[in-house]
């Protein structure tokens, strides 16, 4: 009588582990891929909402871009403090998104008895369940690869305006009178080739903070920049003052940012084909200084022209002895 085997060896089960054990390694590594891909698709699907929302903004008032931040009814008054329809004061770019495609970057109801009570709710504002006033709860304005503990903050979450040329609502030129707001789709000659909203600086490790604001590669002393979007505060202990008081686009899909330009085409890109300086370490260099430093960076894509004259002006002059 013959009888069956009913086990396997010590030596066949190693080589099944073996097998299954490269298996997975060669697989990982595709999967990865795979999921940072449906996470970049997303994050470009969100983009292409959120440029819609500007668009529709946009044709609701006489063709203007919306302002990066309102303050004040109006840049002379500053008794007077700017409430939204939704009771938000002070309302940072992404609540002039609020389309029917898009709707309203906080949920307002639990801010409701605040609402009612003094006229509007803030960022420290604390809802009727704690929810916090900094606390986005709009899934549009947060990108899957943004994963750390400011995904959510209005200031430092996923995605930034191209403010110092579409609406820099700041006073730093002149008191009573707003840097470069309002700006009209008329004087953008070029959409297909300027830059509305990225991918920009959260506030995790190796951040800057004040992400909501996304920096050009130069600034924009002729429309009246002053200063970049973050202040010395806000940058994290321990990181490089003159490096992080900046908030670039952010390559946080392998090597990439995601951009919606005007026209409302999104796409991939690297620093260095948005104009930006990059050095040794992989990370933007901020131009202060557009008209007395050395620099390769343009505006080009930022400025609503599709070229950078200040940029090539400067690269055209002799270097000084």
């Amino acid at each position: 009588m013959v009888r069956s085997r009913q086990a396997f060896t010590l030596i066949e089960l190693l080589v099944v582990i073996a097998i299954i054990s490269l298996l997975v390694s060669i697989l990982m590594p595709s999967l990865a891929a795979a999921r940072g891909q449906a996470r970049t698709s997303v994050c470009l699907a969100n983009l292409k909402r959120l440029g819609t929302g500007v668009l529709i903004y946009a044709n609701d008032h006489r063709d203007r871009m919306p302002p990066f931040r309102l303050k004040n009814p109006r840049a002379s008054d500053d008794s007077r403090t700017y409430v939204n329809k939704w009771g938000r004061q002070k309302p940072r770019w992404q609540w002039f998104v609020d389309s029917q495609e898009v709707g309203p970057l906080i949920d307002p109801e639990p801010f409701r008895d605040e609402i009612e009570t003094s006229g509007g709710f803030g960022d420290g504002s604390v809802g009727s369940s704690g929810e916090s006033g900094r606390e986005m709860t709009n899934k549009y304005f947060v990108c899957p690869s943004h994963d750390d503990e400011s995904e959510l903050d209005v200031r430092n979450g996923a995605y930034g305006y191209n403010y110092q040329y579409l609406g820099n609502s700041r006073e730093g030129t002149s008191d009573g009178q707003w840097d470069n707001f309002p700006v009209g789709l008329g004087r953008l000659r070029s959409a297909s080739q300027t830059v509305l909203i990225a991918d920009s600086r959260g506030a995790g490790k190796r951040h800057g903070k004040h992400s909501y604001t996304l920096d050009p590669p130069r600034l924009a002393v002729e429309r009246n920049a002053t200063k970049f979007g973050p202040g010395s505060g806000d940058v994290a202990p321990g990181l490089d003052t003159a490096i992080y008081q900046y908030s670039p686009v952010e390559t946080r899909h392998g090597d990439r940012g995601n951009v919606i330009f005007l026209d409302g085409h999104a796409s991939s890109m690297r620093l260095e084909e948005l104009g930006y300086e990059v050095n040794e370490i992989g990370v933007a260099d901020p131009i202060l200084d557009p008209v007395g430093s050395s620099y390769t960076a343009s505006n080009k894509l930022w400025n609503g022209e599709a070229y950078d004259s200040m940029a090539a002006e400067h690269r055209s002059r002799p270097p000084t002895p």
